[in-house]
């Protein structure tokens, strides 16, 4: 690795159902026998994990490698976009679909790629909902699936990433009805009913549900799948089509692209990216292109 400056290691010890927390060791052991310069430090809150990684860069590391999921991943890139600071992760989350994006899975694999890391400038996308600007590297979605996600945070069950994510859809689908959406995408209005609107620069969500199967972190252009109303039935059987990228084609899909998208409903739906809250719609989305700097391994398929 170029030049002097230590990797730190910023740990969130609660992702993954206490996943991370028990992961710190290992990363620490790792680091050592491979011989890697670094400091582990604990962030308690996605407010501690972004000031720790915006601290760690201003203090002169290199690579700033995070231990857990999506949520914390994007917290970190909060902290790092535009320091020059590259992002590392360490898996520890229940989806992770990020880190399958960049080629850093499993944990162990994920770690090797610090001694000798290659990286790459991935977009980041801006979101502004309610009082709330923040960025995120993967994907965003309102309405049925951010209430999904609601319902998946609250469980306490741990069926894994995906199981988690079907059985919380299993139980919003029973109460949920589509909404009224105002679009302006590239400002180009658009009224649709839909289930929901997903935009985003990662392909997948949810542990490996492709939702936007073309996406790429790297093409400067931000993905958007919308799914018109449907009756729940119909739901239910075009459903197992989005693990394949495969529901692309459905009469009630449509794929777009753009650089700027902007979201209003007829109703109170939320904003959830990265599998975070941010805030209630309406909300904006842009493109950032090349904001960030992360370590890739030798099969990240989300930068083709």
């Amino acid at each position: 690795m170029a030049g002097d400056a230590p990797v730190v290691v910023v740990a969130n010890p609660t992702a993954g159902r206490g996943k991370a927390g028990r992961l710190i060791g290992v990363a620490d052991s790792m680091l050592r026998d491979l011989r890697i310069e670094h400091e582990i430090r604990v962030a308690g809150s996605a407010v501690e994990m972004e000031s720790a990684c915006r601290d760690a860069a201003v203090g002169g590391a290199e690579i700033v490698a995070v231990i857990g999921g999506d949520g914390t991943v994007s917290c970190a890139a909060n902290g790092l976009a535009g320091t020059g600071a590259a992002l590392a992760v360490l898996p520890a989350g229940t989806g992770s679909d990020f880190a399958a994006a960049i080629g850093a899975r499993p944990f162990r694999a994920a770690v090797r790629l610090l001694a000798d890391p290659k990286t790459v400038a991935v977009d980041v996308v801006r979101v502004r909902a309610g009082a709330v600007e923040r960025c995120f590297v993967n994907v965003a979605g309102a309405g049925f699936d951010s209430e999904v996600n609601e319902t998946a945070n609250e469980m306490t069950v741990n069926l894994g990433g995906t199981g988690t994510y079907v059985a919380a859809l299993v139980k919003t689908l029973s109460r949920f009805t589509p909404a009224h959406y105002d679009l302006i995408i590239d400002g180009q209005p658009l009224t649709v009913d839909a289930m929901l609107v997903v935009v985003g620069s990662g392909r997948s969500y949810g542990g490996g549900m492709k939702v936007l199967p073309e996406a790429s972190l790297v093409d400067g252009v931000l993905d958007v799948c919308i799914v018109e109303a449907l009756s729940k039935g119909a739901f239910l059987r075009a459903f197992p089509k989005v693990f394949m990228g495969r529901h692309t084609s459905h009469p009630k899909v449509r794929m777009m692209r753009a650089t700027s998208v902007t979201i209003t409903a007829n109703r109170g739906m939320q904003v959830y990216a990265d599998g975070e809250h941010v805030g209630p719609l309406p909300a904006s989305f842009e493109v950032v292109p090349g904001a960030l700097q992360v370590v890739v391994g030798p099969n990240a398929k989300g930068i083709s």
